[in-house]
């Protein structure tokens, strides 16, 4: 059985990237990257519990049974994007200060406001790569 996180709380998640990195981004400070950078990574060495976003969001709505739920395969595959991206950021910036470092944190900023208007980015690379995938088994 798969599990299931409910939507709330991924949104939470997309909102909370999306403010820390347009934040990080206008003010043009390496130290927000590296937090959110941390936020994420912690999210995902321990799990949905550990994210900071979904902690608070809970604080304030305390019934999820009638909510929409997600796959957290999807949350932890779009999270290690997110990390990824933060953590190329984060080292360009603490290495050279190079501009591109703002262009990893600003895809990390429009995938999670896409993903907040409908569309998940990350979920559809995910179903993309479990296709080819498929096709590669069955097709030998």
């Amino acid at each position: 059985m798969m599990k299931e996180i409910p939507v709330t709380l991924v949104k939470a998640n997309q909102l909370m990237l999306v403010i820390l990195t347009l934040l990080s981004i206008f003010l043009q400070n390496v130290w927000i990257v590296l937090g959110t950078l941390v936020l994420v990574a912690a999210s995902l060495l321990f799990g949905p519990k550990a994210n900071l976003a979904m902690r608070i969001a809970k604080i304030f709505i305390k019934d999820f049974s009638k909510d929409e739920t997600e796959a957290v395969v999807l949350l932890r595959f779009n999270q290690t994007i997110a990390a990824s991206l933060l953590a190329i950021a984060t080292t360009i910036l603490f290495v050279s200060g190079h501009w591109i470092a703002w262009v990893f944190t600003g895809m990390v900023s429009i995938a999670a406001a896409v993903a907040l208007s409908g569309f998940c980015v990350g979920c559809f690379m995910y179903y993309q790569i479990k296709r080819l995938s498929y096709k590669m088994r069955h097709n030998n």
